[in-house]
């Protein structure tokens, strides 16, 4: 139950992303203040939502396969062609969602990262945490290389004015020729990067015995601990230590217009000047400094996919909210509380995928910026609203969302309880 609960909390983090309110009633028009709260949130969120969805897919893989007392032989075997089949029902569903809705989704990249974790099912929890530290001081560091020194990768795909267009949706399936160029794009991408200590730390949490209260106590003052100490390393580095004059150097660069070429003198005559021709090429993007590994995100300074420390303040994040509802669900009371947001948390992936269909289709596109138009805060509580009621009306006459039930009955068709 407290799974689910964390899983609504975000299910609300990652709608308010995907929807950017931008006032309360009303939109905020481009180039005007939007209101502090709202502009504070969308900054807050930006990354915070999915990575705790990351971490999620860890523990659920873990519970998959036999939570603190994991599976061996014949079990270990049927878990995993489970996971695999879901990881290819995954695929499906997330390019069927980017034909629908007209945009890239995260979905299909879970199919990856669901096969990525089932070798990682056979480690003890001490060594998984081991691997997400270094996995989370790796990622990061590719990252930045990649950013400063990695156009000439080979193994990357190819981005820029002159990358070939790869199909999208359900197209994917019958371009076999791009079948190559579509997986190094979903393996070598910002996400994936990003979600790797994640999907391992996950896993880890997975692998504790999370009904013992001794283990939840643990969790919740580890996770505070680190939260706390995360933050205060942060500022630490950034402002005594100085090395946030870097990051300050950096954004202003990135903020800076683009040099223009000088004007010409004007002619004698008075007539116009012939006006110098605009150059082909953008300038190139400034060096991204490595200071960045210790920066964090709103309200820091930092680029969340650059930062050690911002995967490791979520991991201590997950870990104090994880730990803490698997206390306060120790009550009944609390259970009855809490219980439509774990109604909601159980149909994650179905509110996902409508929310994704209502933010491409029905919040209109802004051709002036990024994604969909400005939006007010109304359409975010609309649907927040609907979706816990919905949710509470479901799981009143069914145990699994609908896009769950689907995933679940194929799965278990697909690779049944008994063997034969």
């Amino acid at each position: 139950m407290a799974v689910d609960v964390l899983r609504a909390l975000a299910v609300f983090g990652m709608v308010w992303m995907h929807f950017v309110p931008t006032g309360w009633l009303e939109p905020t028009p481009r180039g005007h203040d939007w209101p502090g709260v709202l502009e504070w949130m969308n900054g807050f969120l930006d990354t915070r939502a999915r990575s705790v969805f990351f971490l999620l897919a860890g523990v659920s893989v873990a519970l998959m396969t036999g939570g603190a007392r994991p599976f061996a032989g014949t079990a270990l075997r049927r878990a995993h062609g489970r996971i695999a089949v879901r990881a290819g029902v995954l695929l499906l569903l997330g390019l069927g969602l980017e034909q629908v809705s007209g945009k890239p989704n995260i979905i299909t990249a879970y199919t990856g990262w669901l096969l990525f974790l089932l070798p990682w099912t056979r480690v003890r929890a001490r060594l998984l945490f081991v691997a997400a530290g270094v996995f989370a001081v790796a990622a990061p560091v590719f990252q930045i290389a990649r950013a400063n020194r990695g156009q000439d990768w080979g193994f990357l795909p190819p981005v820029g004015p002159g990358a070939p267009e790869l199909p999208q949706g359900l197209a994917v399936l019958v371009h076999p020729g791009d079948w190559l160029a579509v997986f190094q794009s979903y393996v070598f991408n910002t996400d994936t990067c990003y979600a790797l200590p994640l999907l391992l730390a996950g896993l880890a949490i997975g692998r504790l015995d999370l009904r013992e209260r001794a283990v939840r106590v643990r969790m919740a003052v580890t996770g505070a601990g680190i939260t706390v100490g995360g933050w205060l390393a942060s500022w630490l580095l950034l402002g005594p230590l100085g090395l946030g004059t870097a990051i300050d150097r950096f954004q202003e660069a990135l903020m800076a217009p683009p040099p223009l070429p000088p004007m010409p003198p004007l002619p004698a005559d008075g007539s116009l000047p012939e006006l110098p021709p605009v150059p082909p090429e953008l300038p190139p993007m400034p060096k991204v400094p490595w200071a960045e590994l210790w920066a964090m995100s709103k309200p820091g300074p930092g680029i969340a996919e650059y930062s050690v420390l911002q995967v490791v303040w979520m991991v201590g994040v997950s870990l104090a909210l994880l730990g803490g509802l698997l206390l306060l669900t120790e009550k009944r009371a609390w259970q009855r509380v809490l219980w439509p947001l774990a109604a909601m948390g159980g149909m994650a992936m179905t509110w996902y995928f409508v929310q994704d269909v209502i933010s491409s289709r029905f919040l209109g596109h802004d051709p002036g910026g990024f994604g969909h138009a400005p939006q007010s805060f109304v359409p975010y509580a609309l649907f927040a609203v609907a979706a816990l009621v919905l949710s509470v009306l479901w799981r009143r006459f069914f145990r699994r969302g609908p896009l769950e039930a689907l995933v679940h009955r194929v799965t278990t068709a697909s690779v049944p309880r008994r063997e034969g």
